[in-house]
């Protein structure tokens, strides 16, 4: 795959993702690797709930997480190049109900051992739900 190739979710199958986006029933649904993006959907049930019946955060910013993760991985020159969060900052904005949650995760600046990436989440009617940024060490 070229690093300026964009995709659809019939390129991706369930093995090129981790069990924890496997939990949060990820589905990638677009990338492009040049721009360091990605838009995916997430489906939060009812074992996301928190007592107020909301979809509880740490699900939420773990979503995130993997949206902006997701997004620097595209953007490494050998595949499989390890990565660590250093940093995540999450701004809970709108409610997040059970239901289907899209996501965009984006690269705002990309150095050799240092990343910064930015994502958000909507919920279906495209209503903001959550926004994060996030600082990634890249290699050993």
């Amino acid at each position: 795959m070229k690093s300026s190739d964009t995709h659809t979710a019939g390129d991706f199958d369930l093995e090129s993702e981790s069990p924890a986006a496997i939990t949060l029933g990820k589905k990638v649904l677009a990338v492009d690797a040049e721009r360091g993006y990605v838009r995916a959907s997430y489906v939060a049930g009812d074992n996301f709930v928190n007592r107020g019946g909301r979809i509880y955060g740490g699900f939420l910013a773990a979503m995130l997480d993997g949206l902006c993760g997701h997004a620097v991985r595209l953007t490494h020159r050998v595949p499989g190049t390890p990565q660590v969060t250093l940093e995540l900052k999450t701004s809970f904005i709108g409610r997040a109900d059970k239901g289907i949650l899209i996501g965009e995760g984006f690269v705002r600046h990309r150095g050799k051992s240092i990343a910064f990436a930015e994502a958000e989440l909507r919920n279906e009617q495209g209503e903001l739900v959550a926004r994060a940024s996030a600082t990634f060490k890249i290699g050993t």
